[in-house]
């Protein structure tokens, strides 16, 4: 008692301290509920309601190629080439000359050729007079022989009817009888000189007739020798003509296939782009090639050009696999892939599988090259301008109608707007509505359930701690940690909680 009574101070502190300590252990799971329920309602994410461009989109990287490409060779063979007049990088125009070759072996097979055609024309001309004048002289043979032998039969008949008036004018037997003789030589006469007529006749106009064959012969004989010579002739110029290899369209020399000296034998000398006028080459998988049509908007990117996105337009869409229509230097690669969030989708890995389809670039910058790597973003529907919210934002009411919470901004709790949804890309969604206004913010509810006990129990420790005599208040603790907490165990609170 007496103890009791001298250390009176002590234990009414030690009394106080326990009393306190039991009111801070009845006190806490109150504070603790609250802070669980505040935690519940500011913690929520939220986005500002602005206005944006969307796209939906089918991505593809290809190769870029020249949209006019020719490779130039020259009908020519067994020829040396003399000189190669332009290099890899050039830049030409229409009708330049590329190459020449070494032309004397070639002038001199056309002066042999233009010798042959002049002989044979002269031959020509010396077996066509010849087989005129057969034919000439047949015809006078037969006119006058004919003439000869109607005079020849004429004058047998005359005899014969004269025969025959004798028979008849004779008196005595015995001149009758001379009469009759003279009568039958008479008309064995006029038979062999009708049958002598119709021979030689006969004989005459079949001599005609193969004087007239073989003037026809001779003719197509004619024809065709100076035809051959003629063939050689054109064929040497013509060879000549080809020795001339001209660029046949404006643009650079991308490749050079041949050097002075070579001996040309056929095959691409040259290979010419018109790096003014580009286009893209790439594919499109089976999954998205229902979608891609000539025409679309195409927006390109290449590492060469950086951020700068370039305007395309497809111009031609592969309806099999095997068909093509790249007219580049070097074959296509790419894959496809669908992409709807706003501003540029990347393009996929490389595949050669997939329907060729081809895209023009619109806009001319220096930075490309033929060969190049395009990542295509093929545009299938756009709009701009226009409110977007990430599609978790979009939420039904008790009336299954479209809504979005917002934080109302005076009374700080949330309020549901209607709206109507529009495109969609792959992350936001077009909202349109009467209350909607730039800057709202909008509440995108998530999944993130972590418990906020941990925190609370650090919070309580804390707590504790500084009611005790403990140190710095916890992460969930308020400013101050509590009548206790410091480092020396007093009264005074430690530092709150962050």
């Amino acid at each position: 008692m007496k103890w009791m009574k001298k250390h009176k101070g002590i234990v009414i502190g030690i009394l106080l301290v326990a009393a306190l300590g039991t009111a801070g252990v009845i006190i806490y799971p109150k504070m603790t509920r609250a802070k669980k329920q505040e935690s519940k309602q500011t913690r929520q994410n939220t986005v500002e309601l602005t206005k944006m461009d969307l796209t939906t989109s089918v991505s593809a990287t290809g190769t870029i190629e020249s949209a006019a490409t020719k490779t130039v060779s020259a009908d020519v063979s067994n020829v040396e080439i003399k000189k190669v007049k332009v290099s890899e990088g050039d830049e030409v125009k229409k009708g330049d000359t590329l190459v020449t070759f070494d032309e004397s072996d070639l002038k001199e097979t056309l002066t042999e050729a233009e010798e042959n055609l002049a002989d044979a024309q002269s031959e020509a001309s010396d077996n066509l007079e010849s087989a005129q004048k057969k034919l000439t002289e047949a015809k006078s043979t037969y006119a006058k022989q004919k003439t000869k032998q109607a005079k020849s039969v004429a004058s047998a008949k005359k005899a014969y009817e004269s025969a025959k008036k004798a028979v008849s004018s004779a008196k005595t037997s015995q001149e009758k009888e001379k009469a009759k003789e003279a009568l039958s030589t008479a008309k064995s006469a006029y038979e062999k000189a009708k049958e002598e007529q119709e021979n030689t006749n006969s004989q005459n106009k079949s001599a005609i007739e193969e004087a007239q064959s073989s003037l026809k012969t001779t003719k197509k004989n004619n024809e065709k020798s100076i035809k051959e010579a003629q063939k050689s002739v054109d064929e040497a110029e013509e060879t000549l003509e080809n020795c001339s290899v001209t660029a046949p369209i404006s643009g650079t020399v991308t490749a050079v296939g041949v050097e002075a000296g070579d001996t040309y034998s056929g095959g691409d000398m040259f290979e010419i782009s018109d790096c003014s006028d580009l286009q893209v080459s790439t594919t499109v998988t089976e999954y998205d090639i229902a979608s891609v049509q000539k025409g679309q908007r195409v927006v390109i990117l290449t590492d060469a050009t950086d951020d700068t996105e370039l305007e395309g337009e497809i111009t031609y869409v592969a309806v099999t696999t095997g068909s093509s229509l790249s007219s580049g230097s070097s074959g296509s690669s790419g894959s496809s892939g669908s992409s709807g969030s706003s501003g540029m989708s990347s393009g996929s890995s490389s595949s050669s599988s997939g329907y060729e389809v081809i895209i023009k670039i619109k806009d001319k910058n220096d930075a490309l090259r033929v060969g190049m790597t395009a990542k295509c973003s093929i545009i299938l529907n756009e709009v701009d301008d226009v409110y977007a919210v990430p599609y978790d934002a979009i939420q039904k009411d008790s009336d299954g109608n479209d809504v979005i919470v917002v934080i109302d901004s005076e009374s700080h709790s949330n309020k549901e707007i209607a709206v109507t949804k529009g495109m969609e890309s792959d992350y936001y969604v077009e909202v349109s509505g009467d209350d909607l206004s730039e800057g709202l913010q909008v509440v995108v509810p998530t999944d993130d359930t972590s418990s906020s006990q941990d925190s609370d129990s650090s919070g309580s420790n804390s707590s504790l701690s500084g009611l005790l005599g403990g140190g710095s208040g916890g992460h969930s603790g308020n400013n101050g940690g509590g009548m206790g907490g410091g480092p020396s165990g007093g009264m005074g609170g430690g530092p709150g909680g962050h």
